[in-house]
């Protein structure tokens, strides 16, 4: 059975906030770096502990992503 070794890491929240400022200004990518792919996008919201909201594309490649789960799952 495999083991998970999740650890905590504490980030200063002026930085979490500097991350996803930068983030929130980059472009959306429109097409996959690995197979050209139209990307489609899943928009994720983060939540800051003194109230700041962000909500920001996450970028997926439905012809990578699918042969990735397929390898996955297969193994």
């Amino acid at each position: 059975m495999a083991t998970s070794n999740c650890q905590s890491i504490i980030v200063p929240s002026e930085s979490v906030a500097e991350l996803f400022d930068a983030l929130s200004a980059l472009p959306r990518l429109t097409r996959c770096r690995k197979c050209d792919t139209e990307l489609l996008h899943l928009d994720a919201t983060f939540f800051s502990d003194d109230g700041k909201v962000w909500t920001l594309p996450v970028p997926f490649c439905s012809t990578c992503c699918l042969g990735e789960g397929a390898a996955t799952n297969a193994a």
